[in-house]
């Protein structure tokens, strides 16, 4: 009577795997496989490109002036068609409301004391203008300027978090901070206009349109990742199908086994 054989003389599981996968029959399914993902891989690459080709930049002329009241209302916030845009407004400046913000930004390097105002239109609806910038303080006082139209860069207002209000020393731009300083706000526009021209005795303040990022087809990307996971799980089928072949080999010859 011949003694049973010992399971370290049985092939692991992972060496009759590669047996069988190494057969004719297999390595056919597995060309198979490869080529199929392969052309998911392709059309996922397809999708991602069509992604980045079709990738939208919001063209808005920032630069040719159009009337605020066009493009914005008062008491609404500001949105992305609005935000960098040229704009012009006709009214008063009211000079005992305008307010000296602190180290902020000329544009051109440097750092100066802006002088913001306070104009009416004739609509009635306040908007703040920085009128320019200076290396003074903000005890300066304002020269005469008979203007009445005023054309700039239309910005969003700023959190007030940044300034030392305890203080009295302001560096953020906050529209809702002036309306509280102002005497007569009544109804505001959101955002606050940077002058192209500055006001007589003030430096100018340099404010570029914002760049506008390119948005991504995010169904076109969503595609390319299916196609790449659709891939995958053709690989992963072979594996199954052979582990699968394996396993009933393993059943079959298991009563044979015993028997023995």
């Amino acid at each position: 009577m011949s003694a049973p054989a010992s399971p370290r003389s049985s092939p692991s599981v992972a060496s009759r795997f590669w047996a069988l996968a190494r057969t004719p029959k297999w390595i056919a399914a597995l060309v198979l496989s490869l080529a199929i993902a392969g052309a998911f891989a392709a059309l996922g690459q397809w999708q991602l490109e069509r992604s980045i080709d079709n990738a939208t930049v919001s063209e808005i002329d920032t630069e040719t002036a159009v009337a605020l009241d066009e493009i914005a209302e008062p008491a609404s916030g500001m949105t992305e068609v609005q935000a960098g845009r040229t704009v012009t407004v006709t009214g008063d400046l009211i000079v005992d409301d305008t307010v000296a913000f602190v180290d902020r930004p000329d544009g051109f390097g440097g750092t100066g004391t802006w002088l913001v105002g306070h104009v009416i239109t004739d609509d009635g609806v306040s908007i703040a203008v920085a009128l320019g910038s200076t290396q003074g303080g903000s005890g300066i006082g304002l020269t005469d300027d008979p203007r009445r139209d005023w054309v700039g860069r239309y910005l969003p207002s700023e959190e007030p978090q940044a300034s030392d209000f305890e203080n009295g020393i302001r560096s953020s731009l906050s529209v809702a901070e002036l309306v509280n300083l102002w005497a007569e706000p009544g109804p505001v526009y959101a955002g606050f206009i940077v002058l192209d021209d500055p006001y007589v005795g003030l430096d100018p303040i340099r404010a570029d349109a914002p760049v506008r990022e390119a948005t991504l087809n995010l169904l076109n990307v969503l595609y390319a990742i299916e196609w790449l996971l659709f891939g995958g799980f053709a690989i992963y089928l072979w594996y199954r199908l052979v582990r699968d072949a394996v396993e009933r080999a393993d059943d079959s010859s298991a009563p044979r086994s015993q028997a023995r």
